[in-house]
């Protein structure tokens, strides 16, 4: 199984921290390339452990961190945009009611998976 399809809170926290690092590096070229290296970083390691201890974001996936990631350098309806810790959360917060929406569709209103974005069948456990 490819790492971005594992569980924040199944992955370890250095693997966690490249990819954060990777989504971090692609939003500093998409935006406007000012993030110095060691700044993108340290905002790795604390954005990565952030999500390791914070239990909302726990049962995420590492791809639909990054889908967070390109969905809010995309926004256009936000107005000043830095990179920094506070921002990336504001992007996960959002992307994951997104997919909470999408579970929601799925599991409670009976709409069909492949008809709704965003909805990750869970994984099964038995085997």
């Amino acid at each position: 199984m490819q790492t971005r399809n594992i569980r924040i809170n199944d992955i370890s926290l250095d693997e966690l921290n490249k990819h954060i690092y990777k989504f971090i590096a692609k939003a500093n070229v998409e935006m406007d390339g000012k993030l110095e290296a060691e700044t993108m970083v340290g905002q790795a390691k604390i954005f990565a452990n952030d999500l390791k201890i914070n239990n909302k974001f726990k049962n995420m996936y590492v791809y639909q961190i990054q889908d967070a990631f390109y969905e809010g350098v995309r926004d256009i309806t936000q107005t000043y945009l830095k990179l920094n810790i506070p921002t990336f959360y504001r992007w996960v917060i959002k992307h994951k009611k997104v997919v909470d929406h999408a579970e929601h569709q799925v599991h409670r209103c009976n709409v069909n998976p492949k008809q709704v974005p965003y909805y990750h069948e869970p994984k099964n456990l038995l085997k």
